[in-house]
């Protein structure tokens, strides 16, 4: 039989690596609104315009990509072409400028472009492209940086000033796009941590949802079949054969119905409710049954798969010493205590006889009836089993169950 475990959500999409390029993106588009104002006034003045569709293209195409970047809060793809565009439009203001394509390049000292502005448009290209790309951008604009006092419009500045303000714009841009990728490769791993992370703890909680679902099933096989079975094995005549194949056929059955009709484990029943399972599934041994409840019955006293736990295990411990302690029926003490609704319930059974006892710690392990189904069955239900056994006084098997505490075993 296959045990079934509840279907675990499938991990979302990373988030921290998202997070980032919208920060970087915002970053990146606040610096460039901000030194583009400062050069508005300078722009603006450059008077007569040489081309006044390309002056406008520029003077409202940047601030308006840049804007965009950092209004949109849902698309990072729409972020991504605005900042390509804002950084193309930045590399080629800057060349037209000096060329004497855009602006008045007479006025060269007013230098609306500045040279400043080449490492935003490095970090514009780098919320956009790859780092590679990003590297080339930022080469491109440095060599621009150096062509610049070639050009008419550059004639008024010396080479080597032009070198050094390039070297110094070009290893800027380089400390931004290293910086960047820094950023989203940390970014990544620490996504692809937690998804492991997750996918780890969805492996361990199948695992442990399969381990008692075999560690019952185990318990309830020993419980309700492997008893008639070796009553069976053992039969001398055709009348026992048949007798113990019949309760053997109707043990399946029930084993088959109590798998498929599983109560829900995290639901709560009274304690009564708990006295009555427990008293009717140990009837058929006839025990004394002697219990002890201490305070109102409350409806949430129990939940179901403790009580279940607790019930079988009792019944276990209860059918063993009708089987081998031969000394008269057992002896059930069940104490049960929840003095209000708002204090844990603890749930302490003990099933005692007066018979030989038996050597705890020589128990085989193909041996399930104290192993799994009273020790194991109790720990799986975050409870204990306590076992004390001796010729002098006979078997005492303690059952404890706490709520909110760790088994024991």
């Amino acid at each position: 039989m296959t045990a079934h475990t509840a279907p675990l959500d499938t991990p979302r999409a990373p988030i921290s690596r998202t997070r980032i390029e919208f920060l970087l993106a915002r970053c990146s588009a606040v610096v460039a609104f901000v030194l583009f104002g400062l050069a508005v006034p300078d722009i603006i003045s450059q008077i007569p315009n040489q081309s006044p569709v390309l002056d406008a293209l520029f003077k409202a195409g940047i601030p308006v990509t840049i804007i965009a970047c950092l209004l949109l809060r849902r698309s990072l793809l729409w972020i991504r072409i605005n900042a390509g565009t804002s950084a193309l439009l930045i590399l080629a203001g800057f060349v037209c400028w000096h060329l004497g394509l855009l602006g008045d390049g007479s006025q060269v000292e007013s230098k609306p472009w500045s040279n400043g502005i080449a490492p935003i448009g490095v970090a514009l290209a780098a919320v956009a492209l790859r780092p590679v790309a990003s590297m080339i951008y930022n080469a491109v604009f440095g060599i621009a940086l150096v062509l610049v006092p070639a050009t008419a419009s550059g004639n008024t500045r010396d080479w080597y000033d032009a070198a050094q303000d390039a070297l110094l714009c070009t290893a800027l841009g380089v400390v931004i796009i290293a910086l960047m990728t820094a950023l989203r490769n940390a970014a990544t791993a620490s996504d692809e941590a937690a998804l492991r992370a997750v996918r780890t703890f969805g492996d361990a909680a199948r695992a442990e949802a399969i381990r008692v679902e075999r560690s019952r099933l185990d318990a309830l096989i020993h419980d309700s079949v492997m008893a008639t079975l070796i009553v069976a094995a053992q039969a001398q005549s055709q009348e026992v054969i048949r007798a113990a194949g019949k309760a053997a056929s109707a043990a399946l059955t029930e084993l088959a119905k109590m798998m498929s009709t599983r109560e829900d484990d995290t639901a709560t029943i009274g304690c009564q409710e708990f006295l009555n399972r427990l008293t009717a599934a140990t009837a058929p041994y006839s025990p004394i049954v002697i219990h002890r409840l201490h305070g109102p019955d409350h409806e949430d006293f129990l939940p179901v798969g403790a009580s279940r736990a607790i019930v079988q295990a009792t019944t276990e411990a209860v059918r063993n010493s009708n089987r081998h302690a031969g000394t008269g029926p057992a002896t059930v003490t069940v104490g049960a205590q929840r003095p209000s609704a708002a204090s844990p319930a603890e749930v302490v059974v003990e099933i005692s006889d007066k018979g030989p006892g038996f050597n705890i710690t020589g128990i085989p392990p193909r041996r399930f009836g104290v192993r799994v189904s009273i020790i194991q069955r109790m720990r799986d239900a975050k409870g204990e089993a306590h076992i004390v056994s001796s010729p002098q006084h006979g078997t005492t098997v303690r059952l404890v169950w706490r709520d909110g505490a760790d088994s024991h075993g």
